[in-house]
Formats: structure tokens, sequence, C-alpha cells
């Protein structure tokens, strides 16, 4: 488990599958409030007051997850001046309702597939998609395939831990029709993972960046 602090307000706790399989903890469970995740936060709160001086007694906290990858997950943890204000979007440690804390996840997992919310097919709305590939080839096999679409850029990183590929792709204005069939074709060569364009960050930070713009061009001439 690694915490970083944001400032004297925000922290950022990682967590990856290891931490979870130690602890017996489904990622599911950081959403119900089970007896584990509570005990997951207590630490994680002792762990930012030993290592940051981050005290959260009797402050309301508002906790955002942000899925990384399939094995890895990082909590926002922001104190709140105006807890009135946020309604159910905030929860208080260390005697957390994560039930709220669910509602915003289940919140920013609408947010994130908008796009294929849409009743009118020729909508054409924002798209950020990361999938996860087992090996490089894959990755070349499908440039061809997404030529097509009107991607505008793609970065391609590679995870040192379990030496997979993850490929994101951006693209300002795609109908839903074209979405759809988007999502089957990568769904051919790899998995989805839901994420937030702040995924990238810690891409950047944690994985090999294998190319940074335009990966699908190059990958197309290799």
């Amino acid at each position: 488990m690694k915490i970083e602090k944001v400032n004297s307000n925000q922290i950022k706790c990682f967590l990856n599958k290891g931490d979870l399989l130690s602890r017996q903890i489904k990622v599911s469970e950081l959403a119900y409030g089970t007896e584990k995740a509570q005990e997951l936060f207590k630490d994680m709160m002792d762990q930012a007051s030993n290592e940051f001086g981050f005290e959260v007694e009797n402050v309301p906290l508002m906790i955002e997850a942000v899925p990384l990858s399939t094995d890895s997950i990082m909590l926002i943890i922001t104190k709140v001046d105006n807890p009135e204000e946020l309604e159910d979007k905030f929860t208080g440690l260390p005697m957390a309702d994560t039930r709220k804390f669910k509602k915003k996840e289940a919140a920013e997992k609408e947010e994130a597939h908008t796009s294929v919310e849409s009743d009118d097919a020729q909508i054409s709305l924002p798209t950020f998609l990361v999938y996860q590939f087992d090996t490089l080839d894959a990755t070349t096999a499908i440039a061809t395939r997404l030529f097509p679409f009107s991607i505008e850029n793609s970065s391609l990183y590679k995870d040192p831990s379990n030496h997979t590929y993850y490929l994101s792709l951006i693209s300002s204005s795609i109908d839903r029709n074209s979405f759809k069939i988007l999502r089957g074709i990568l769904s051919e060569y790899a998995v989805q993972v839901p994420c937030k364009r702040s995924a990238l960050s810690y891409y950047d930070e944690h994985f090999d960046t294998i190319i940074k713009d335009k990966a699908l061009e190059v990958l197309l001439i290799l």
C-alpha cells in the first residue's frame, strides 16, 4: 500500500492486488463497507498520519475510487470543508459509511460511459478507453482494424510487474454506433480497464511508456 500526499487536505492511496489479498478483501467490499474494508481504511489513515501528519479525526472526508488496471485501484481522500454541500458524496472516518462511497463510484462509472447511454445513435460525444493486452503482437494486430475510426490520440504502456500492455484511446467525437463497433473489435483482442483519464498520470509514473503519442499510427508500421 502506497500513499502520496497531494496537499494538506488531500492524499492518494494506491492499492494493488497483493494489498487486497493480504487482507482477504475484494474490490467490491470497499463500496459496501465491510468490517475488513473499514479496517483497511483505518490502516490507511494511520499510515497517512504517521508519514505526512494527515489527521482526519472528526473531519468529514470524500473518497473517490479510480481503477488503474484490472488489479489495482487509487483512492483519492479529501478533507471536506463544507460537508452540507456534498450530501451523499462524502463519508467520515473512522466511522465511515462506505455505502456513500459506492454512490460516488457508480456516478463516475455512469459519467465514463455517457457515450453509450444516448438514445440518438448519431450524437457524437467524447470517448476515453483503456484496454489491457497480453502481448505486444496483439496491439500491432488491432492497429489496422482501428485505423478507420476517429481516434485522435493513443498511448501504449507496459506494466513491468506482469508484462502486460495498456492501450489508451482518446476521441473528442465518435457516434454511438461507431463506439459499439469499436468496443466489439477491441474485446476480441483485449480486456477493457474501467478508468478515468486521471489514470494516465499513474501509468506515466509507474508503467513503462512504449509509445507516448499516436500509438496506433506507430503500431501500423511495425
